[in-house]
């Protein structure tokens, strides 16, 4: 979802607010010792289709000046009969150049990291909620990427998505 709004008092300044919601699906499963990583996943704005800001300059048109983060757990299910544990350590979404095979230049994405926490349980989805707000700009850059691609680091899930 997408909404202008004008910034107060003056309103002099266009800004643009965009909402992702869904869920990412994976297939983790830890047993011990308790394990922490790192997922990450594109933020898209239709099935295989991810925005391309033009600046990480939150000063100039397209940069991003506030941003907030929701994650939830989704499915789990224990995988042993002993203490387990399932917790969202951390979240935050930022812009970070990526690679796309038939795509020219390292374009800046919006890129949902989610540090988990599991100690003998499997984890099937979590589940977000973003809002971004940016900087005015006129026109911005919607691409398809190639099927199965994922953001660069992290543990990337499969069938995230964007797949």
């Amino acid at each position: 979802m997408r909404h202008w709004i004008n910034q107060a008092p003056t309103g002099d300044e266009r800004l643009l607010l965009e909402v992702y919601t869904g869920w990412v699906q994976c297939d983790i499963g830890f047993v011990v010792p308790t394990q922490h990583v790192t997922m990450k996943s594109y933020l898209p704005l239709a099935p295989g289709t991810v925005r391309f800001y033009s600046t990480k300059d939150s000063s100039k048109p397209g940069g991003i000046t506030q941003k907030t983060v929701v994650t939830s757990l989704g499915g789990v299910a224990p995988t042993e009969d002993e203490a387990n544990i399932f917790a969202v350590d951390s979240a935050d979404v930022n812009l970070e150049e990526q690679s796309f095979a038939g795509i020219a230049g390292s374009p800046l994405c919006l890129v949902l990291s989610t540090k988990l926490g599991l100690l003998n349980c499997h984890m099937f989805n979590y589940t977000y909620t973003v809002q971004v707000v940016t900087r005015g700009e006129p026109t911005f850059t919607e691409k398809a990427i190639p099927t199965g691609q994922r953001p660069a680091g992290g543990a990337s899930p499969e069938g995230g998505p964007v797949g």
